[in-house]
């Protein structure tokens, strides 16, 4: 570890314009003598970031973060206070002259850069072996078949990975990097005890070569692919994790195209480097690869710096489905709106672009649409029918997506849409968001015990009103006596009357009685023990009666939220220190309720025919 003088840090931190630092990352807009823009370092919608350019110094109201340009490198890019410091004086001209005081540090710091020199001098040999010796010539052919120019294998410092060991041992031996080294690197494998080999031998052999870098330009991985196929060999191998390289955290042409997401305010995601660098090539600059894993919160965030949508340019088969759905889940609770690009089908972006050019995939890109919409548009491809069975199912799916939305207005905006496309009601879209929402949530918890759906229903049943449940029968099987009940005025009493918790879902429900597939999308909105309670509502025999029985019943019901005021003001009644006029108020309010009980009383006996 180096020390640098004081005198050189504030000579830096003077030099350097914090608003063009951090302008090449946030988006700012100037606010009276600051700049503003949306906080780099947590998930925001409005911007709490602010950039003082008379005190050198950003803070952000909404997460704390804040301090000078060197703070800000550390915390943006990961860096530590040493490197951040050195980065900000070469962009500034300013020497820096330094002080060993930790031998340990240094050490450490000397072995990093040896792991980088050894990734930066074997990446210059993969390329020119490619670019100019006859073992690669297949290698050359590979790649002018998919196109592929050699100004374009420049650009991207391509390279060929020799099958032969022969020409590592050569090249090791020159560049003098031990190998322990390579070994650390990724570059080589250990040979394990039982496999007849000795010592260490290629990660990478007979493949093409493609440099991965961080967001620094440093080659620090590499992803290799077949030129040929092979039996029981994977098309794509990349670097194994390595003290410089997780797969989880670096985004492949990250380095290029950082600045082209940024002022574009989105990113274009694609699946393999081949069709990453063909739509760079293209034109379109704000794009980006994964490592052949699936996306993580950390690619995520790593997109959020930058911007704040992401257009999904995947395969257009079932694993590019997969992988966008996948996708999706991860980069919308942060914050980031998701879009798919669909390919026609058999087609990927690079095909697509040899095939039919530049504008076939600008029409692609342009004509990207939600994820959810994008969502449906496959679920009603593999539908049997447009029915309202099959809809609510496709809801139900949907509903999952929708729920991962941690804006309000987000999911209501989406419930809006959706509900729409598929013809159903938002009040029972929203139901299936909300339980996919607790059902997601659950599913987190490894210590909440698994439902019983059955056990949860039967309890459900049994804390209901016994009258209430009848008129829920009823409802459920008689069409008239449903539509009564919708025109009855029974607010009051689905408030004050406990237990009338199903009977209160049937009335405000919205789904016509005498379509089933219209009572089956209502009941799939519901809770699960809910949904299974009115199932067995259901199942039980029919009640006799229509409209007049259901009249009588509404009667008891009445009756029993009487009995319940009643039992309040007696209990009130009681309650010491009442004024004489509070007093003679609840007995007159007491005489007149009990009238209203009696005369509900009566009318629940039926009249004779």
């Amino acid at each position: 570890m180096s020390r640098i003088p004081e005198e050189t840090i504030q000579q830096v931190i003077a030099a350097t314009d914090i608003v063009a630092l951090v302008g090449r990352s946030v988006k700012l807009k100037k606010a009276g003598t600051n700049f503003v823009g949306l906080c780099p370092f947590h998930n925001e919608k409005s911007p709490s970031f602010n950039v003082s350019p008379s005190r050198n110094t950003y803070h952000c109201f909404g997460c704390g973060a804040g301090g000078t340009a060197i703070r800000f490198v550390m915390e943006h890019d990961g860096l530590s206070f040493v490197e951040a410091v050195k980065r900000l004086a070469d962009a500034a001209g300013i020497r820096i002259e330094e002080e060993v005081w930790d031998a340990n540090a240094e050490a450490e710091a000397k072995h990093r850069s040896l792991l980088l020199r050894a990734h930066r001098e074997i990446a210059e040999w993969y390329h020119q072996l490619l670019m100019k010796h006859q073992i690669a010539a297949p290698a050359r052919a590979y790649l002018k078949s998919r196109g592929i120019t050699s100004a374009v294998a420049k650009n991207w410092q391509m390279g060929y990975a020799p099958g032969i060991s022969a020409f590592y041992r050569e090249w090791a031996a020159k560049a003098r990097i031990p190998e322990s080294v390579l070994i650390e690197a990724g570059l080589y494998k250990q040979s394990a005890e039982d496999s007849g080999r000795r010592g260490a031998y290629p990660h990478f052999r007979d493949r093409l070569m493609f440099p991965i870098r961080n967001e620094h330009g440093d080659v620090i991985a590499f992803s290799g692919r077949l030129i040929a196929p092979k039996e029981n060999t994977g098309k794509y191998v990349n670097s194994p994790e390595t003290p410089l390289f997780s797969k989880s955290k670096v985004l492949f042409g990250f380095d290029r195209s950082r600045t082209a997401i940024s002022k574009a305010g989105e990113a274009i995601v694609c699946e393999g480097q081949i069709d990453m660098i063909m739509i760079y090539e293209a034109g379109f600059k704000n794009v980006v690869a994964g490592q052949g894993t699936a996306f993580t919160e950390l690619h995520a965030k790593l997109l959020k710096r930058v911007c704040n949508e992401v257009t999904l340019c995947y395969d257009s088969d079932n694993a590019g489905y997969g992988a966008a759905e996948k996708a999706f889940k991860i980069l919308s609770p942060i914050g980031l709106t998701v879009k798919v690009a669909s390919l026609p089908q058999g087609e990927d972006p690079d095909s697509l672009l040899r095939k039919q050019g530049n504008e076939a995939l600008q029409n692609v890109l342009g004509n990207a649409t939600d994820f959810l919409e994008y969502q449906i548009r496959r679920l009603r491809a593999s539908a049997k029918s447009d029915s309202m069975v099959e809809r609510v199912r496709m809801a139900e799916q949907v509903a999952a997506a929708i729920s991962i939305f941690s804006g309000v207005a987000q999911r209501i905006t989406a419930v809006n849409k959706v509900a729409k496309l598929l013809e159903i009601s938002e009040a029972q879209l929203s139901a299936m968001v909300e339980r996919a929402a607790r059902e997601s949530k659950n599913g987190k918890d490894p210590q909440k015990p698994a439902v019983n759906v059955a056990d949860e229903a039967k309890k459900l049943l049994s804390s209901q009103h016994k009258t209430a449940l009848h008129l829920c029968q009823m409802a459920l099987n008689d069409a008239e006596v449903m539509y009564w009940l919708r025109e009855a005025e029974l607010e009051d009493l689905l408030r004050e009357v406990p237990g009338t918790d199903l009977l209160a879902l049937l009335v405000h429900s919205r789904h016509d009685p005498l379509d089933e597939s219209s009572q089956l999308a209502f009941m799939a909105g519901l809770d699960r023990p809910q949904e299974a309670a009115f199932a067995q509502l259901q199942a039980s025999p029919r009640p006799p009666g229509g409209p007049k029985d259901a009249q009588l019943a509404l009667y008891t019901l009445e009756v029993a939220r009487l009995q319940n005021l009643i039992q309040s003001l007696q209990s009130k009644l009681r309650q010491p220190g009442l004024r004489e006029d509070e007093t003679a108020s609840i007995q007159m309010k007491l005489v007149e309720l009990n009238a209203l009980r009696k005369e509900c009383l009566d009318r629940t006996k039926p009249t004779p025919e």
